[in-house]
Formats: structure tokens, sequence, C-alpha cells
């Protein structure tokens, strides 16, 4: 008899790295939804085992660590999840570029920023961007 599957699926672990969630993020998710404890160390296994290693790192667009678990399915870190996809010449899809487009142009328009409170129960922010922010590239159309 084998033992208790704590991970889930292949299938399930790969759409989880599509959608641009963390080590922390997965081992979260596998908590939240099946109140099983697992380490980032057995999901990196997981995904190694899966062939799902060496994809899209989102450090440089998401710098924030750690990401509550009820903020992780939140709008703007769904973008930067995609801006970092795009600029890792990745493809999305056509809604997903859309949306990206839309919002990049928002933050343009409004000259603003994302920011992330941990503490905040909506998490991100958006504020006036200052001369020290970087001023992201302008949109691909």
């Amino acid at each position: 008899m084998s033992a208790k599957r704590l991970l889930p699926s292949e299938s399930t672990l790969e759409k989880w790295v599509d959608e641009g969630l963390t080590h922390q993020e997965i081992v979260d998710r596998v908590f939240e939804r099946e109140n099983i404890v697992v380490s980032k160390s057995a999901v990196a296994a997981a995904l190694s085992r899966a062939g799902l290693t060496n994809r899209v790192r989102y450090e440089t667009h998401i710098p924030w660590s750690p990401i509550r678990v009820d903020h992780s399915r939140a709008y703007p870190l769904s973008m930067l999840r995609f801006l970092a996809r795009r600029d890792a010449g990745l493809p999305l899809t056509k809604d997903q570029s859309e949306r990206l487009d839309s919002w990049l142009k928002r933050l343009e328009d409004e000259d603003a920023v994302v920011g992330y409170v941990y503490d905040d129960p909506n998490g991100f922010k958006y504020f006036r961007r200052k001369k020290s922010d970087i001023k992201y590239p302008p949109i691909r159309t």
C-alpha cells in the first residue's frame, strides 16, 4: 500500500505554477485546501519530478515576501505575474494581454505604482508615483 499523496496532482501543480504561485504560495494553498502541512522543499521536489522547474521567476516584478494567502489572488498580483511572463517572453492569452495592457495604461494615466501592505485587509494599494520609482517601459500594443 502506497503512502497518502500530500501534494496535488501534477496537472494541478502545473496550473498553479502557470498562475505564478511561488513555492510558499503552493504550500499555503495546500494547507488552505487540504489542511495538510507540506514543506517548500517537498513542493520543489514535486515540481522538479514533474518537470515544472525553471519557469518564470517573479521576484523582480513581485518584490514583497511573504504575500498572505488571502491576497494571493488579488488583481494587481495577477497583473504583475502576467507582466513577468510577458517580460520573460512567455505567452499570454489574448484576454490576459488585453487586461495587462489596460492595467498598465491605468497606472500610466494615474501616474501610479502598486504597493503591498501585508497587514492591510486589501493587501495591494495604489500610490502616486515618486521620482525615485521605477517607471515601467511603454505598453506594448
